[in-house]
């Protein structure tokens, strides 16, 4: 099939012209339908089996069927001579180093983990093994810890949290029984009023004719 036709296209039936199927389906179709014209004396195309032509016209078919040319490029193709209109061409690089060529030693994970601080543990031992392993690897974390001291410059001094806005801020303290000279008039005259007892501060109530 063609890859520009259109497979859901409805074509007619050559046995029957009431029969109109879509082109994907022709083939099954004409499977089906040829019994029912035992009479029939269409012959089939060389070139698309879905094309049913009667005899006399099939010479005639054969020169202008549209599917002859696909059959007669793919047979009497040249050799040597690109199918593609737009082929790409290999470019060979000329490298003159290999990673292959180089002897590294290949990664050891096991080997890492034992030389660096690394903590590692183990899930699948019994309770002695596991016990063991767990002494071991504080005995090697320690050791490396004093072997490879952490540098200064990896640990920050811990910074303040001044500007942080839930820090708590130094305010000025203001001495007891003093009033600030930008305090409003009805402030200051209260603060005046208060009376510091014992036990508490208060306001003295005004007596009558004040």
């Amino acid at each position: 099939m063609d890859l520009l036709t259109d497979p859901e296209e409805k074509i007619m039936c050559p046995y029957n012209p009431a029969h109109h199927i879509m082109r994907k389906r022709m083939n099954t179709h004409l499977s089906k339908c040829k019994r029912n014209y035992p009479e029939s004396k269409l012959v089939e195309c060389d070139f698309n089996v879905n094309h049913k032509v009667p005899e006399p016209e099939l010479q005639y078919h054969h020169e202008n069927c549209p599917d002859r040319r696909k059959i007669e490029h793919t047979v009497y193709h040249e050799e040597g001579v690109p199918i593609n209109k737009f082929p790409v061409h290999n470019i060979e690089v000329q490298a003159d180093e290999s990673w292959d060529s180089y002897d590294v030693p290949s990664y050891d994970p096991v080997k890492y983990c034992e030389t660096n601080v690394v903590i590692r543990r183990m899930d699948v031992a019994s309770a002695a093994v596991r016990k063991n392993f767990r002494m071991e690897e504080r005995h090697r974390l320690n050791e490396l810890s004093i072997n490879k001291p952490i540098p200064s410059s990896s640990i920050q001094p811990q910074q303040s949290n001044r500007n942080h806005p839930g820090a708590r801020r130094n305010l000025p303290e203001i001495p007891r029984g003093t009033v600030a000279e930008d305090t409003p008039e009805s402030v200051a005259e209260i603060m005046n009023r208060i009376v510091i007892g014992k036990d508490k501060a208060f306001i003295p109530k005004p007596r009558a004719g004040q």
